[in-house]
């Protein structure tokens, strides 16, 4: 069963097969800016099971090397592809057709939040988990899902 998705205005729609592989906030001042709020919400998937299945989408944000997508109509952010890391894809949790209702996994860059922006995360990090322990933040996420 795929999970599903779109912008605002419904151009742009999308898709993946793959498992939710982790869910994570991000309290960075530049996913405020780009979100005009207190975080960004992510949802992580292989991109390898990902697929737009209508609209177009441009890319957004700084345009240094990672390619924020949003809908080319509404401006939307709807995913960024994380190539360098692998198979990977974050998605914008609030444009999910299904939002989850659990909080997000972890949050990440919590020297940056707001003082009064709390997610319910059980897992935080000044900046971000360190590369090695990623791999062990992923099983503890399967396991916690029954991924």
């Amino acid at each position: 069963m795929s999970t599903t998705g779109q912008c605002r205005c419904g151009k742009v729609k999308y898709a993946f097969d793959g498992p939710v592989l982790l869910t994570a906030a991000c309290h960075c001042r530049g996913c405020q800016l780009m979100t005009s709020s207190a975080f960004s919400l992510s949802t992580l998937t292989p991109l390898s099971q990902f697929r737009l299945v209508e609209g177009d989408t441009v890319i957004g944000g700084l345009r240094a090397d990672i390619e924020h997508r949003f809908c080319d109509f509404c401006k939307t952010w709807l995913y960024t592809p994380l190539q360098s890391l692998g198979d990977l894809v974050n998605v914008r949790t609030g444009t999910l057709d299904r939002v989850p209702d659990a909080p997000p996994f972890i949050e990440c860059w919590t020297q940056e939040k707001l003082p009064w922006a709390n997610t319910g995360s059980p897992n935080s990090y000044a900046t971000q988990p360190d590369l090695p322990d990623f791999g062990q933040l992923l099983e503890n996420f399967a396991r916690a899902n029954h991924n």
